[in-house]
């Protein structure tokens, strides 16, 4: 039956049987070829007929333009400056885009374009939309050149001669010189001259942008400078007051005192920025760099080294200090201002790798307040050795006492110590002290080494690799002074320093027996702070444990709140001898007594410290309310923080600062907490005052 039903091929109608064709493989690749062919020459002669060619739809705007209004005078375009890729440079093909609208209050306009010659480079990825390695004046490209980041100027002068504020022409001329100068790349400025006065322009450039709008009948210019990648712009700054703040000319409509150009700036970061490595990030980019409210901001001096990056400027704040004053003591004219000039010296501020380290106007608190108590305390320091100092102003008041016989300053960058001695000569001078030399480094008992600290006193006093031959035998010192990094840097150096016990160890090892070392500790905890074990504090937890492990007889710890680190600064002072508790506990008339035998007497008559007394001392021996809380809020918890304290003296570790804040150590004092009204003062919880009284 199937078989009569099926049908056989041939009775299927033509129309209706499978279509099917058969081609050489010969073909399809042909073929494939040949739309290859036609697409790339489809895409080639758009691109001539678009971008490329004197006629091209879309070329880059080679013609610049100016309009001027009929009813001012006539400009000559040839007058404005031309922007030209400087020698190296790479610029790629760019589309402009404008829309132009009423402007019928400005006088004029112009657009001036790049000018492109046969030595230009052009470049079509996506790499050349980043600055070159020497962009804006300073660093080498890095990572950052390729995030989405980049760096803010604002610029603001006064007392600028309203002439050249209202001439298009040199106004146009200094944005072009400021661009070149820096290294940058002007794609096309614009520019708006005003009616009746003022002038705004703005730069493209191929790293961001460069803006200003003037004001002539007040003499103000306000600019704005934006660029992408790693490129500094803080080292522009003198290039645009060079260029804008032309001063002022005086006139027989202005016959007053001409006051020269002022700028105020400020700095910011933008974008995606790697906090952890960029110094402008740190503190300089806090306390200076970002600030809007200084009266003056002056770079000093900057530098690389083969270890660290320094910075140093002049600031006046506004809200602290009076700048017309400051200018008036530069003035020879018999006024207090003139006569008192130190008074009104801006604040110096030096910055290592971003971070502050010491200013002008917390100089001799700081110094003194890390040199003085531990000096004092010592009998008779014949020996002291310094760790760091590179600024050497610890070098200047180890040398104040007149029973030094010799003093080893080891810093590891020489680079850091020349350029201090240059930059900063009020903190390593001792051409005051009698008997001294101009430079510290040049008096007869100061001993210099450029070398690692830790390799140096390693090679000497480490017990099981120190170096037994005569060029690194070496005598105990009697005060070990360290004046390195801050405990809380976050840097490998630092977690060396302050988390190796061998290290201290080699410390201890160089000291006398009734030797002792001093160190800053960095900024002091407040009483809401963590355990510092848990905290960014735990290198200095670690360096506290050491002490004890090492066998420190007692351990002083102290702060000092006029160093202008804009924290109240911590120090540690630890005793190998039995007797330092007893020193430190000396009465305020004792150390005063004390400075005035040690202290070598100064040329000009003036005292030889100028912070530091036995009063301030008075506020040293007891330690900071911080530290016993933080101290307090360890796991477990110091048995001399619980309430069943009475038997503490004979169960209480070398660092207690409980039991030294409410227990006067003074033979002769008999105040303890057992005093209601002392009790009352320090909030001293009744189950601790009844169990010890």
């Amino acid at each position: 039956m199937a078989n009569k039903t099926k049908k056989r091929k041939e009775d299927v109608p033509l129309e209706m049987r499978p279509y099917r064709v058969r081609v050489t493989g010969m073909f399809v690749w042909t073929s494939l070829a040949i739309a290859i062919l036609m697409g790339f020459s489809i895409g080639r002669s758009a691109r001539i007929i678009l971008l490329k060619g004197a006629q091209a739809l879309l070329a880059p705007h080679d013609a610049s333009t100016m309009f001027v209004r009929p009813d001012h005078s006539e400009m000559d375009r040839a007058s404005m400056p031309r922007p030209v890729a400087l020698e190296g440079k790479e610029v790629p093909t760019t589309l402009y885009t404008a829309k132009n609208f009423d402007t019928s209050i400005g006088s004029s306009a112009a657009s001036v374009y790049l000018e492109r010659n046969s030595n230009t480079e052009t470049c079509e990825s996506a790499e050349c939309r980043q600055p070159s390695e020497d962009a804006s004046a300073s660093n080498p490209a890095d990572d950052s050149d390729h995030l989405p980041a980049g760096q803010h100027l604002l610029v603001d002068i006064k007392n600028v001669d309203g002439t050249f504020l209202n001439s298009e022409t040199r106004l146009a001329d200094a944005l072009v010189g400021v661009v070149n100068e820096s290294r940058l790349t002007l794609l096309s400025y614009h520019c708006h001259k005003l009616i009746p006065l003022g002038v705004s322009c703005v730069g493209v450039l191929l790293e961001s942008h460069i803006s200003f709008h003037t004001w002539p009948e007040d003499g103000v210019i306000t600019l704005d400078l934006f660029t992408c990648g790693s490129g500094e712009l803080v080292p522009v700054l003198p290039v645009i007051e060079r260029l804008f703040g032309i001063p002022q000319v005086q006139s027989a409509e202005f016959s007053g005192e001409v006051e020269p150009p002022h700028v105020v700036w400020t700095h910011k970061l933008r974008g995606v920025v790697n906090m952890d490595t960029n110094p402008l990030s740190s503190d300089l980019g806090a306390f200076v760099l970002e600030k809007s409210n200084m009266d003056l901001k002056s770079e000093v001096g900057r530098t690389r080294t083969k270890f660290q990056r320094i910075d140093v400027f002049d600031t006046i704040d506004a809200t602290q200090r009076d700048y017309l004053s400051y200018r008036k003591s530069l003035e020879d004219d018999a006024s207090y201002e003139s006569k008192q000039s130190n008074f009104f010296l801006p604040n110096r501020e030096i910055y290592l790798d971003g971070v502050l380290q010491s200013t002008r106007h917390g100089n001799e608190a700081y110094h003194e307040a890390l040199v003085h108590p531990a000096m004092m305390t010592h009998p008779n320091p014949k020996k002291v050795g310094i760790i760091g100092g590179g600024e050497g102003a610890t070098l200047r008041e180890v040398l104040k006492h007149n029973t030094l016989e010799k003093v080893k300053m080891i810093e590891i960058d020489e680079e850091m110590v020349s350029f201090s001695r240059e930059h900063l000569p009020d903190w390593n001078t001792c051409s005051d002290p009698e008997g001294s030399a101009i430079w510290c480094g040049d008096d007869d008992r100061a001993e210099m080494y450029y070398e690692d600290g830790l390799a140096w006193f390693n090679n000497r006093f480490s017990d099981d690799s120190r170096i037994d031959t005569e060029e690194f035998r070496e005598e105990p010192f009697d005060v070990l002074i360290m004046d390195a990094l801050d405990p809380q840097d976050d840097v490998p150096f630092a977690d060396i320093l302050y988390t190796n016990e061998h290290f201290f160890k080699t410390l201890y090892n160089a000291l006398n027996d009734d030797g002792l070392i001093i160190l800053q500790l960095g900024a002091s905890p407040d009483v809401h702070s963590p355990p510092e074990r848990i905290s960014h504090n735990r290198k200095r937890a670690i360096v506290m444990q050491s002490f004890e492990n090492l066998g420190f007889r007692s351990v002083h710890v102290y702060h000092e709140g006029h160093c202008q680190f804009r924290a109240p600064w911590s120090f540690a002072v630890a005793f190998k001898g039995a007797n330092g508790k007893s020193l430190w506990q000396r009465t305020a008339a004792q150390m005063d007594i004390q400075i005035r035998n040690r202290m070598i007497p100064t040329k000009s008559g003036e005292p030889t410290l100028k912070y530091f007394d036995g009063a301030v001392m008075e506020g040293y021996k007891i330690p900071p309310k911080g530290f016993e809380a933080v101290f307090c809020k360890a796991l477990p918890t110091p048995a001399s923080c619980l309430s069943d304290v009475k038997n503490m003296s004979q169960s209480r570790s070398v660092y207690d600062p409980f039991a030294d804040r409410h227990t006067y150590m003074s033979k002769d004092s008999k105040h303890t907490i057992c005093d209601d009204s002392t009790a009352a003062i320090r909030s001293v919880p009744t189950s601790i005052v009844e169990t010890i009284c």
